[in-house]
């Protein structure tokens, strides 16, 4: 039986090699995937943590949507039945695999795309071309003609005869040029206000510096069109007004942070190709000018309310450096530490308010900046806490980013800040954006979820959008489907490039429909379901009116309903003495223990690495969900070191049991890296990997990772190089020994281990066979 796990007795009786986990393929060649099969047939997706080329050939790739079901149920009551949550994680703008062929740019001039006369669903491949003039919708089966310019015969195969030539007939995914009645007003220059926070604590912290390196390192980063402007800010605004050919910008001060506004209404931002040196000589200059500032109040949140007022003509980012707490004027914080600290006893049940944003005045900003198409990012180079769950409002409602860097230290973090502002500007992305999901006749959309903002029943709003943001839509069930047909749904992305075009990203698949329980088991997605109760519970807890205990709950009887569904309709041994779980979920319950043990969810996090982490759960997609509830764990100390990376070498449990003192080993979660170093570790590997004879010296350091020439460092480096290219990401290395104060970090993340945050997974399955059985009962 698939997945069956003895469970008779006490758990001692349980061989913890014998259970469930996940299988990382590694695979020397590449991995092709085909989105329809020869037959034309729908294809199961491979797993989001395998890296595969995929080969579009008339339904989307799964790297821009992959379904919670492959296939679906006919009813909502069979979905209702199995268990199981139907979602679409949609990321219409994910990086392609190098060796993807590229998306197809469709121009029909001033016709436009063609769409449906009713339902206004794009062309694709599964419209019926009824004869040379007419088609039928697959969404809604409305009949439209086409224009006579788009006309073609139709063979004897009922297709059209060009089908192959034109590429929305024959791709899932394409995009197309977009006239002019799909634009409020032609596309606008990219916009950049960086906002620097120059406080006395920022200064001499180093962020201050820190923030004005980066920027000027990236300006060859910033698309060559864009509008710069700076502005920085202490307990008063200051912005600059660089005009041309002057040596030094005057500086506009804004004193009023409780109202605050934009000093100009022109040149404050200004073209970075016209005054690259006045700027860079202006960042250079911001550090010494306020190296004697004396200690006082943070006014950020007004700052930016003003670099709201100031880009909204043309829409743009306002880029956020801070290093403390917005602690006076409009929108001013106070450090919320929540619940941590307390017994576990009383926090678990008790509303986390801490998460509910501190005040209002951020959900009004963040919704008049999306508005006015503006987005902001916010880096949070911090050593206290400033209220997370609060800021991170702004960049959740106008598609920014949210960066942060706890216990800041130039030399640890300022590689980390370096490139997340580098990708920030290279990564593929869109401005002044609206997208909207249509799905067959039979279905809806019941809700998004994801960073945008939301203003009308049927769109959503994105000042910006980019590779890495990834929105979940729930469907829901209006009618019944056909049984053996396929459904479809559809993502339609309006955005306006960087190079200022206008575009129209389309992205349609198509499932197949069953009525057989045993087939939406077999069709069922891990990593998206796994995905769809991080961001439940990411959801429920930002509310500010959930518990510790809901969210727990809520998702082990999601899980508890899947399992015992599988079990009372599809398996064919029901042995009360075993746990039976699906070919394609068998590690959902190590999954779902991973997710009580996450920082989102333990009862001792912090309430900002409770947010952060929430937040970035909000637009994660699959292939980074599963690392953050199930991190990969690597022996370090015993690299192969005549052969290069990938293939990735085989993962170890996430348990201590695993560690050894005479060992070193690498742990990563899809955001950081962290290397632990047992005690024993030899004097001879310790050397070689990093340069050093006694562990104290390294970590006492808390440096990143030396780059050796001898054959140890080449390969741990190198393995690390390809860990952060499978994660598409710079994530930062840090190295932490037995009994170091921060080892805690690394134990935290094992989550099979008994601990604080919960049971050890054989008592975990243990504790859901048991729930199973008495649900059967």
């Amino acid at each position: 039986m698939p997945g069956a796990a003895s469970a008779t007795g006490a758990t001692s009786r349980i061989d913890p090699s014998q259970i469930p986990r996940p299988q990382y393929a590694s695979h020397e060649e590449r991995v092709t995937y085909n989105t329809r099969s020869e037959m034309d047939q729908a294809t199961h997706p491979p797993s989001a943590t395998l890296e595969y080329v995929g080969c579009d050939l008339g339904s989307a790739n799964p790297r821009y949507m992959r379904s919670t079901l492959s296939s679906l149920p006919n009813t909502g009551d069979l979905l209702t039945t199995s268990g199981m949550p139907l979602s679409i994680m949609t990321r219409p703008l994910a990086l392609p695999h190098p060796e993807e062929a590229p998306i197809h740019l469709i121009d029909n001039g001033k016709t436009g795309p063609i769409r449906c006369g009713r339902c206004k669903a794009y062309m694709n491949p599964y419209m019926r071309f009824l004869d040379h003039l007419r088609f039928e919708c697959n969404f809604c089966y409305f009949v439209t003609e086409v224009p006579h310019e788009y006309m073609c015969n139709l063979g004897a195969n009922g297709k059209r005869t060009d089908w192959t030539e034109r590429q929305e007939l024959c791709r899932g995914t394409v995009e197309y040029v977009a006239p002019q009645e799909y634009m409020v007003r032609p596309p606008m220059a990219p916009t950049y206000l960086f906002l620097i926070e120059v406080t006395s604590q920022a200064i001499h912290s180093g962020v201050t510096t820190s923030a004005c390196e980066v920027i000027m390192r990236t300006l060859d980063s910033v698309p060559k069109d864009a509008q710069v402007g700076i502005a920085t800010v202490d307990s008063a605004i200051h912005f600059y007004h660089l005009k041309d050919g002057a040596e030094k910008p005057s500086m506009l001060i804004v004193p009023d942070v409780e109202d605050s506004y934009a000093p100009l209404k022109s040149g404050l931002v200004v073209s970075l190709a016209k005054n690259r040196e006045a700027i860079e000589s202006l960042l250079k200059m911001i550090p010494e000018t306020f190296s004697s500032t004396a200690p006082g109040p943070n006014a950020s949140t007004a700052a930016i309310k003003a670099g709201i007022e100031c880009l909204k003509p043309t829409g743009g980012k306002v880029m956020a450096f801070m290093a403390t707490i917005p602690n006076v004027g409009l929108g001013k914080l106070e450090a919320r530490t929540g619940t941590a600290g307390q017994r576990t006893g009383n926090i678990e049940k008790e509303p986390l308010k801490c998460m509910a944003p501190a005040d209002k005045a951020y959900h009004t900003m963040a919704t008049y900046a999306a508005e006015h198409q503006v987005c902001i990012d916010l880096f949070l180079c911090v050593s206290s806490a400033v209220d997370v769950a609060t800021l991170g409002v702004l960049p959740r409602l106008t598609g920014g980013s949210l960066y942060r860097y706890p216990g800041f230290n130039v030399q640890q973090d300022f590689a980390q800040l370096h490139n997340d502002l580098r990708w920030n500007f290279i990564r593929p992305q869109g401005l002044e954006a609206v997208m909207r999901v249509r799905a067959s006749s039979g279905l809806g959309v019941q809700d998004y979820n994801g960073f945008f903002c939301k203003r009308t029943m049927t769109d959503i709003d994105l000042p910006a959008i980019d590779s890495d943001k990834t929105i979940a839509v729930t469907l829901r069930y209006e009618d019944k489907l056909v049984d053996g047909r396929e459904a479809y749904v559809q993502c339609a992305l309006l955005y306006s490039t960087t190079s200022m075009e206008r575009r129209i990203r389309v992205h349609t698949i198509a499932l197949p429909i069953t009525s057989v329980l045993g087939a939406l088991f077999r069709s069922a997605d891990l990593d998206a379901q796994s995905d769809w109760a991080v961001r439940k519970a990411a959801n429920a807890l930002l509310s500010g009116n959930g518990t510790l205990a809901s969210a727990k709950d809520a998702s082990l009887q999601q899980c508890i309903a899947t399992l015992f569904a599988y079990r009372r309709f599809c398996a064919s041994n029901n042995s009360s003495g075993q746990l039976i779980l699906p070919e394609g979920l068998k590690t959902l319950p190590l999954y779902t223990l991973g997710l009580h043990k996450s920082y989102g969810l333990r009862s001792d996090a912090s309430p900002d690495d409770r947010a952060a982490w929430l937040y970035r759960a909000l637009h994660a997609p699959p292939e980074l969900a599963t690392p953050a509830v199930y991190p990969r764990l690597f022996s370090i100390h015993d690299l192969p070191q005549d052969s290069s990376f990938p293939p990735i070498p085989p993962c170890m449990w996430l348990s201590s049991e695993k560690l050894n003192q005479d060992g070193a080993y690498l742990l990563e979660d899809g955001q950081e890296i962290l290397i632990w170093i047992g005690r024993q570790l030899p004097v001879e590997t310790l050397r070689d990997l990093f340069g050093t004879e006694n562990v104290d010296d390294i970590v006492s350091t808390r440096a990143t990772i030396p780059n050796l020439d001898t054959p140890a460092s080449k390969a741990l480096n190198s393995f690390i190089n390809a860990i952060r290219k499978q994660r598409g990401a710079f994530m930062r290395a840090r190295i932490l020994k037995r009994g170091d104060t921060l080892e805690a970090l690394f134990y935290n993340r094992l989550s099979e281990d008994r601990s604080p945050a919960g049971m050890s997974y054989v008592e975990f399955l243990c504790h859901c066979h048991r729930l199973i059985m008495n649900k059967s009962n």
